[in-house]
């Protein structure tokens, strides 16, 4: 099971807990409210500078203790374009991991007509007015009856009633996604408690459109990703001689360099990080992983797998051109690794 230190991004919003030391985080709170909740949330979405490729470290979601988290939660979902892990009720929820099988759930077939809306909950939901109400026990997914599973699935509008705890209302929140997904996502309504009777096809009082949201962040990773595309491209400009002795440097064998600095490797190919320091038990189990690029990363230390240059850099507190020279000249020993 993941601990919060094993995660290199945490991402919080209004009313979450902090973020754990030596993690980096950001903050996606909402702008203040202006009447539109998926506006608001697109707002605090581009203000925190987050992109795509953040997302390609491990990323954990601190969700707050109120069922809203759902708002920033579904966001990110959209623009990572993947389920990403929360930490709720002091304990850290791997969704990441989550069970892509729901359309494999059995149901009892396809209504006979068709199905406006209908609502989901808890084992306590008191049934809706005008639509048709299905519950669900919290932590025991595989238990949904398939007449259950068909109203969460053919529904075309699923109102969702949040169960009292965090961590039972994100849970629930993927199930009903990962049942009613087809080839996309199709997230639910957020009940705020205040909905009216009877409804309409579009009725926008009807919770809060999380699909809406969803899509919404969709949007703008697709737009992120065309302003790259249209980058301006500017002439080639030559390779200075620094910065091909930086270059060089970095085609040093890697695995050499971290033995200069005193690491050692055990027998399943993980070395121990040559900074120590920063963990907790001077990374007596080692967490650096050597890649076939010629490049390393440390769970604890590294957001993003590095070269020779960076290494010795982060690890001695030298410029560029020093730990190049270094590396140049292998008669050095660039010093053993200090626990």
């Amino acid at each position: 099971m993941k601990e919060l230190s094993d995660y290199l991004l945490a991402i919080r919003t209004a009313g979450s807990p902090p973020g754990p030391p030596g993690v980096k985080t950001v903050d996606v709170t909402p702008e203040d409210d202006t009447g539109d909740i998926t506006a608001a949330a697109i707002a605090g979405l581009r203000r925190s500078g987050l992109t795509p490729a953040d997302f390609r470290s491990r990323a954990i979601f601190m969700a707050p203790d109120d069922p809203i988290c759902l708002v920033p939660y579904a966001m990110l979902c959209g623009f990572a374009g993947r389920r990403i892990d929360a930490y709720a009720g002091d304990t850290v929820m791997e969704f990441s991991r989550l069970d892509p099988q729901g359309h494999a759930f059995p149901d009892a077939g396809r209504p006979s007509g068709h199905l406006m809306w209908a609502q989901a909950g808890g084992p306590n939901t008191p049934d809706a007015v005008g639509m048709p109400t299905v519950r669900l026990a919290p932590g025991t997914p595989r238990l949904a009856t398939p007449e259950t599973v068909t109203v969460i699935r053919y529904a075309a509008r699923l109102r969702m009633v949040p169960p009292p705890a965090t961590r039972d209302v994100l849970a629930m929140f993927l199930l009903i996604a990962a049942i009613r997904r087809r080839s996309d996502d199709r997230f639910a309504y957020l009940s705020t408690g205040t909905e009216p009777a009877p409804v309409i096809k579009d009725d926008p009082t009807q919770g809060i459109d999380l699909e809406k949201i969803r899509r919404a962040a969709v949007d703008h990773r697709r737009q992120q990703r065309a302003a790259r595309r249209s980058a301006e491209v500017v002439d080639r400009v030559p390779v200075s001689a620094h910065e091909q002795r930086i270059a060089q440097a970095n085609r040093a064998d890697i695995a050499q360099v971290l033995t200069r600095l005193g690491s050692t490797a055990d027998p399943a190919g993980r070395w121990h990080c040559p900074r120590p320091i920063r963990h907790a038990n001077n990374d007596g189990n080692p967490s650096l992983i050597l890649y076939g690029d010629n490049r390393v990363r440390c769970q604890r230390c590294d957001t993003e797998k590095i070269g020779p240059v960076r290494l010795i850099i982060d690890a001695l507190g030298l410029t560029p051109d020093e730990a190049a020279a270094l590396i140049a000249d292998s008669t050095r020993t660039l010093g053993p690794r200090v626990v």
